[in-house]
């Protein structure tokens, strides 16, 4: 009886333990900022400059990380607040996620929203297995970051987190899909042509 009972508490022992071990979990929030890349050429003297991403900004368990790409060359770093900065981030995000990219391209062309002069910015929220992507306006990231004291620790690109990769190549991806499809938004407002100019010559003759 009593070998029965060890046998019991070591069980218990056992699956709590594996319980405190869970994995952890891989949900993220994330935006980015685009800046005008190189032309292309859409068709029928159609033209519009790429989006390059320049700035990714990502709460990940319980820490925000930010990533600035210029140049070619990126600089990895956390931001450490002395208030609730994480926390209102946080709820930023989940005022986004309340949306789509469909309801917001539908509230832009109802309301006509005309092209803002501030970089153009995505979110993207959710896990591997299921995201979010749609537009993130750039006064909500700079009325929370005027809000918030924080200081930027920098990183080494070893030590900062591998889903950050993960991060970056599906906001490329999924802001081209969203670029490049036929019914959006972005092209009507981006989309520029080109006027070509033909000067004949004109010789004069002098008498």
């Amino acid at each position: 009886m009593r070998s029965l009972f060890i046998v019991l508490v070591s069980v218990i022992a056992l699956v709590s333990c594996k319980g405190e071990n869970k994995p952890l979990s891989e949900d993220f929030n994330a935006i980015c900022f685009v800046s005008l890349g190189n032309e292309i050429e859409l068709g029928n003297d159609l033209y519009m400059h790429s989006p390059k991403i320049h700035y990714i900004l990502f709460t990940y368990h319980d820490t925000v990380f930010q990533a600035a790409i210029k140049d070619e060359k990126t600089t990895y770093s956390y931001l450490k607040f002395r208030n609730k900065g994480k926390d209102s981030l946080q709820s930023i995000f989940k005022e986004y996620n309340k949306t789509t990219l469909a309801e917001q391209l539908k509230s832009l062309k109802k309301n006509e929203i005309l092209i803002s002069c501030a970089p153009e910015g995505y979110f993207l929220s959710g896990n591997m297995d299921q995201t979010n992507f749609g537009i993130f306006y750039y006064n909500d990231y700079g009325n929370w970051l005027r809000r918030y004291s924080h200081k930027e620790i920098k990183l080494k690109s070893d030590q900062f987190p591998n889903i950050y990769n993960t991060i970056y190549h599906t906001m490329n991806s999924k802001q081209w899909d969203y670029v490049m499809s036929n019914d959006y938004y972005y092209k009507d407002v981006r989309a520029y042509g080109k006027i070509k100019f033909i000067i004949d010559s004109v010789k004069y003759t002098y008498k």
